[in-house]
């Protein structure tokens, strides 16, 4: 059932589109409490600390395919509710293209410059 946004209460679809996105972003700031926890518990303080260091690394990529896949789904609904299949299409397969180059630039400079990125975040010679 397809819903019209431009009819009906803004107030409704927003709270209901605010809830999905805060509760979305509730789960994953649970993960990341219990992965902290269960590292800890597992490994200690030197589990905890190489996890601190690893954590803004995985928050920087995360965002770069929540930029991508959020911009891209936009502009593909925006052409997709005009009837502009093609553009639609295209903004789609664009959004892929773009995701998968970040991938692999980020990959190849993760490979390339791993110690050198742990360090620039706090790792010392035990942690790495």
């Amino acid at each position: 059932m397809e819903k019209n946004l431009t009819q009906g209460s803004i107030k409704k679809h927003y709270f209901r589109y605010l809830g999905a996105a805060f509760g979305g972003s509730m789960i994953s700031c649970i993960y990341g409490l219990v992965d902290v926890a269960v590292v800890g518990q597992y490994q200690g303080p030197q589990g905890t600390a190489a996890l601190s260091i690893v954590a803004p690394i995985w928050t920087i990529l995360y965002s770069l395919g929540i930029l991508t896949g959020s911009g891209g789904s936009v502009k593909y609904t925006y052409y997709k509710a005009q009837g502009k299949t093609d553009e639609a299409n295209a903004c789609f397969t664009l959004s892929l293209i773009l995701t998968s180059v970040i991938a692999v630039v980020c990959w190849i400079g993760l490979t390339v410059f791993d110690d050198q990125l742990l360090r620039l975040f706090g790792a010392d010679d035990i942690l790495l």
